[in-house]
């Protein structure tokens, strides 16, 4: 009798060894976004496997543009799945522009010169912005070559860049006085929670009109 007290026991222990494998879920991501013409475009559709209640987190692009998604599926009692997600986007900052001392003055047309005009400076990235003769302003480093000048140093307490032609050198002081600095990484987040049923897709809203489509399918890992 002990005997087989003993083979029901361990019996027992291995069907509830075999009830503990947690439940394999695969979800499939798809990341949609606003093309030129406004019409929404997938740009990509990973698919991870993860277990019921692990987090789980997906990159898409780059860590100064992209997406980081981060959700956590949940297999209820009924049958329905809660989907815990979190969405942490970044976007590259515009493109720095200069201004104005005054924006409300009138611009003072440019005087006649042969030297190139010092509109603006980017000190964190060391950029340049310099108006050409023929009036195009553009955003150099140090060594580019603007009408023949060469762009040799800049004296950051003096506000004053150093040009150099065969054997010249000059000094253009900052025309309009204002430092600019590169903007950061602009980032934004936000936490959603919904209930769908397995194979059922949940929508979620992001920035800049980007969507994340979210597919969970609960995977059979006994075969």
């Amino acid at each position: 009798m002990r005997h087989f007290a003993l083979l029901a026991l361990l019996a027992s222990s291995a069907f509830a060894a075999e009830e503990a494998v947690p439940t394999h879920l695969k979800v499939k991501a798809s990341f949609t976004r606003l093309d030129k013409e406004g019409k929404s475009e997938i740009y990509a559709e990973p698919t991870v496997i993860t277990v019921d209640g692990k987090k789980t987190t997906i990159r898409v692009g780059s860590d100064d543009e992209g997406v980081i998604f981060t959700v956590t599926p949940k297999v209820n009692k009924d049958g329905t799945l809660t989907l815990d997600a979190d969405v942490e986007s970044r976007e590259a900052p515009p493109a720095p522009a200069v201004t104005p001392t005054n924006p409300g003055a009138p611009q003072v047309p440019r005087p006649k010169s042969n030297l190139p005009f010092f509109h603006g400076v980017l000190t964190k990235d060391k950029l340049f912005s310099i108006e050409d003769a023929s009036g195009k302003r553009q955003w150099v480093p140090l060594g580019r070559r603007i009408d023949g000048w060469t762009l040799k140093s800049y004296d950051e307490k003096r506000e004053a860049l150093t040009l150099s032609r065969l054997g010249q050198s000059v000094e253009l002081v900052l025309h309009k006085g204002v430092i600019l600095e590169t903007p950061e990484t602009l980032v934004s987040r936000a936490k959603t929670s919904v209930i769908v049923m397995p194979g059922s897709k949940a929508v979620m809203s992001g920035s800049n009109g980007r969507t994340i489509t979210l597919e969970t399918e609960i995977l059979d890992v006994t075969k």
